[in-house]
Parts: C-alpha cells; sequence; structure tokens
C-alpha cells in the first residue's frame, strides 16, 4: 500500500500536469477522440501499474510517451482486419507439380553428371546431409563446399533442360518438359 500512497502524491499532480498533451499525442496518431481516450486510460493504468518505480524515473514523461507510442502499436497490430481471399482467385490444385515429374529423368541426368558433382548432389540434396559434415569428410571449407554445390546444380539444371527437354516460364523455373526418356 505504500507504493501506491507514494504513487498517488507524485502521480497526481504530474499526470494533471501533461494528461491534455499525451491525449493530443494519442488523438493525433488516432484521429479517434473516443479510442485516444481509451487509451490515455490505458496508459494511465500501465502508469499506476508501475507505481513502485514511476516516481523515481529520472524522465517520467519520456517514458509515458514511449508507453504510448507502444500502446498505439500494439493498437495497430490488434486493428489489423484481414479479407477473405474470394473462391475464384484461389488456384486449383492442377495435379502433380512439373518438378516432381522429373522425377524419372533424375537418375539418367545424374548419371550424365560428372561423378563428383552427382555425389555431392546426391549427398547434399536427396539425402540432405548436413553440409558441414559433408565439407569436413572432404577436407574443404563449408565456402568451398558450397561453391562446388552451386556448380553442381547447375551442371545438374544443364544436363535436365538437354536430357528431359525442360521449359521454364515466368512463374516457376520449370514448367513442364518436352520428353522423358
Amino acid at each position: 500500500m505504500p507504493a501506491i500512497k507514494a504513487f498517488n502524491t507524485c502521480m497526481t499532480p504530474f499526470w494533471l500536469q501533461h494528461q491534455a498533451e499525451l491525449y493530443h499525442f494519442l488523438l493525433a496518431k488516432t484521429a479517434d477522440p473516443d479510442k485516444a481516450a481509451d487509451l490515455l486510460q490505458e496508459l494511465f493504468l500501465k502508469a499506476r501499474a508501475n507505481a513502485e518505480t514511476f516516481c523515481e524515473m529520472d524522465y517520467p514523461l519520456s517514458w509515458l510517451y514511449r508507453a504510448a507510442r507502444n500502446l498505439l502499436i500494439d493498437e495497430h497490430r490488434l486493428g489489423k482486419t484481414f479479407v477473405e481471399i474470394p473462391a475464384e482467385l484461389t488456384r486449383e490444385d492442377t495435379g502433380d507439380e512439373p518438378v516432381s515429374l522429373l522425377a524419372p529423368c533424375l537418375p539418367e541426368t545424374l548419371q550424365a553428371l560428372p561423378a563428383d558433382a552427382a555425389w555431392l548432389i546426391e549427398q547434399c540434396d536427396i539425402s540432405r546431409r548436413p553440409q558441414q559434415e559433408i565439407a569436413d569428410e572432404l577436407n574443404l571449407t563449408l565456402s568451398a563446399l558450397k561453391s562446388r554445390l552451386l556448380r553442381a546444380r547447375l551442371s545438374l539444371k544443364e544436363k535436365l533442360v538437354e536430357l528431359c527437354g525442360i521449359e521454364a516460364d515466368e512463374t516457376s523455373p520449370v514448367c513442364c518438359h518436352k520428353k522423358m526418356h
């Protein structure tokens, strides 16, 4: 109870002195008198919840403005409205994704790559082994392994285009294929 009494002793005159400017700050940010009044009340309750330390603060007005800004941010986050997407705008499932259609072509394409590139792709991308583990196994830095893996992936892409007849469009790196062996 002593903290509340000390709070009332120092806070009441301080609050009365700055209440109007805090209200106008909130009103300028919300453009709604009722919302500004509600936020001002929340701000007062927040100050009251910090009764033990409020009267000992070096800059209590700065603290109140910071708390007011935080209330505005919270209010903004809670006030976001979400719009339902109309059914006619949703994309219907058209079956298998083009990348999954490449599964029959992948083994042939991997065999056409140099052995070290094929092994690297199998270990990193297919088996999902940690890259650092593979780098350690090959006595390479992680950066060097990533460079080799990038080159191997580029070689794989070229071979997929060549052997599987891949075409790309603006929506996907793989849109369709012309032929399958």
